[in-house]
């Protein structure tokens, strides 16, 4: 069975860059939306804090990264960790129903995905 993702949920280049939290003692970080999609830069020594998105009626909300992973915080906690570096944000993946993320990781396999063979 071949795979692939068909969700294409919509991408962060019209929304506002989200800068995430850091102590402003040792790190700073700033962020600006550029062609790929919402580029975050943090510096310093530590780990910032970046908030999760609005559900908007949904279970969860992740953010989805250029490289393919996903940000999720969904197992513990909804922050996830942003360490020093550039950070490059594409997308906003929503799910009415958590134990669907869950049931994903479980398996090993991407957040969104269907078979090409049975695509609903």
């Amino acid at each position: 069975m071949r795979i692939r993702n068909l969700y294409d949920p919509p991408t962060l280049k019209d929304r506002d860059p989200v800068v995430p939290w850091v102590p402003k003692d040792i790190m700073t970080a700033s962020a600006r939306i550029s062609d790929e999609g919402c580029e975050i830069t943090v510096t310093g020594d530590g780990v910032g804090w970046l908030y999760p998105p609005l559900q908007d009626g949904l279970a969860k909300v992740v953010w989805e990264k250029a490289d393919g992973g996903n940000l999720i915080g969904i197992s513990d906690n909804d922050t996830v960790p942003i360490y020093p570096g550039v950070t490059v944000l594409v997308r906003l993946c929503g799910y009415e129903d958590a134990s669907l993320v869950t049931m994903l990781k479980n398996l090993g396999l991407p957040l969104v995905f269907a078979a090409s063979d049975h695509p609903y």
